[in-house]
């Protein structure tokens, strides 16, 4: 098999490599779901929190209604009494009234306290809502992305399985030396180890190659390394290419 022929089935073997690195690397980088776990479990954190401070709010308030409920009532008792005519005594009416106004003040500062716990309760419950949402948001999104990186993995292993026995196949062919030196430099180079061009530039680096480095790469004599990343190259007709990308 000649040179040009051997660096031919390398190159076929090295799109099946980049297929492999691709998928290998799409598994690698995939979204796993793990951010979108941290930040639901953050919102949990928060939104419970939220949840005590409105149960908070709402026993504050409830307290201080019932304690407005009792003022009432004993006023209610209070103003009864004192208009009701049972009562004559100059200075029990005068008790009687000044225990009204009394009841009247504390009345009245009682339920400032309850319009302001009542606004606290209500905005206690807002962020505890408005959480809530972003609460169920944040997991759907979580379950989809982890629903997703399943099925994606499981569609990129599957195709892997079927590269790898293809790749094995195709290698054998090629020899073994060469494979090997290809093999180092693929490791080194993101998954790509030689390159096919049709001009005097490498594809890979986009470094222009020097006059010598072109004339060799063009006989096919020896096998050609780009100086600059140190890919081995193929020379192939800009026809050729056309043909291949087409394919």
């Amino acid at each position: 098999m000649s040179l040009t022929d051997e660096l031919s089935k390398l190159h076929e073997v090295q799109k099946i490599d980049f297929q492999i690195y691709q998928r290998e690397q799409a598994i690698k980088n995939m979204d796993d779901g793990n951010r979108l776990k941290q930040f639901a479990i953050d919102l949990l954190k928060r939104h419970d929190i939220a949840t005590a401070e409105l149960h908070k709010a709402e026993a504050a308030q409830r307290d201080r209604e019932l304690a407005l409920k009792s003022l009432e009532q004993k006023r209610a008792t209070v103003h009864e009494k004192l208009y009701s005519g049972r009562v004559n005594n100059p200075k029990e009416l005068g008790d009687l009234q000044k225990d009204e106004e009394m009841l009247d003040a504390q009345i009245s500062e009682l339920e400032g306290t309850v319009l302001e716990l009542m606004e606290q309760t209500e905005n206690a419950r807002a962020i505890a809502v408005k959480l809530a949402g972003e609460l169920t948001t944040a997991k759907r999104r979580w379950k989809d992305t982890v629903t997703r990186c399943q099925e994606e993995t499981a569609r990129l292993q599957k195709e892997l399985a079927e590269l790898r026995p293809k790749r094995v196949t195709t290698a054998a062919e090629v020899d073994k030396p060469l494979l090997r030196r290809y093999d180092e430099i693929r490791q080194r180079r993101e998954g790509v180890g030689m390159v096919a061009t049709g001009n005097d530039s490498c594809p890979a680096c986009h470094v222009k190659l020097n006059p010598q480095v072109l004339s060799s790469l063009r006989e096919g004599v020896e096998m050609t390394q780009c100086e600059s990343c140190t890919r081995i190259l193929l020379w192939i007709t800009p026809r050729s290419m056309t043909d291949e990308s087409e394919a």
